[in-house]
């Protein structure tokens, strides 16, 4: 059974595996081809979690410039006991593993996230998502993925977001 942090997690690795390697949102490569052999010196034992956290930061920048930075959460900037939850699911070795067999190929990584999200999710743009991490973080993760789900079916970047209570 997943928990809310793991499904953040995966959600947000997911999201930012397909920024990366199939729409091109940004030019980092945390999870291009390379980027293992790259990190794994330095991060012998958390290169799979340097990957995440390069990707966080580099798709949170993207977003925040989108949206601006105040009273709003979004996937790559959470409410901090979520952000907490997600950094521990990543340290847990049976789930990442779990994990990184979604991230072979983008056609893998948009399967799970069809999987994950919630279906219809229409995009246009930025997106306000109605809802509070709080009481209904499942609920909102899961109509966040469909927002991007969506973006990546149709060729197009989105920020959605959350406005904080």
């Amino acid at each position: 059974m997943t928990n809310v942090f793991e499904s953040a997690a995966e959600i947000r690795v997911l999201v930012g595996y397909l920024a990366e390697q199939h729409a091109t949102w940004f030019g980092s490569q945390f999870f291009g081809p390379r980027a293992s052999a790259f990190l794994a010196p330095v991060f012998a034992r958390t290169a799979f979690q340097a990957q995440c956290n390069g990707v966080t930061t580099a798709a949170a920048r993207l977003h925040d410039e989108a949206i601006g930075v105040g009273r709003t959460h979004h996937l790559f900037r959470l409410p901090e006991v979520l952000e907490q939850g997600v950094a521990a699911s990543l340290v847990e070795a049976t789930f990442v593993e779990q994990l990184r067999q979604h991230l072979i190929a983008p056609d893998a990584a948009l399967a799970r996230l069809d999987a994950l999200s919630t279906p219809d999710a229409a995009v246009e743009g930025a997106q306000v998502v109605a809802g509070d991490f709080v009481d209904g973080a499942e609920t909102l993760l899961a109509a966040i993925a469909g927002v991007y789900l969506d973006a990546y079916r149709k060729g197009i970047k989105t920020f959605p977001f959350v406005r904080e209570a």
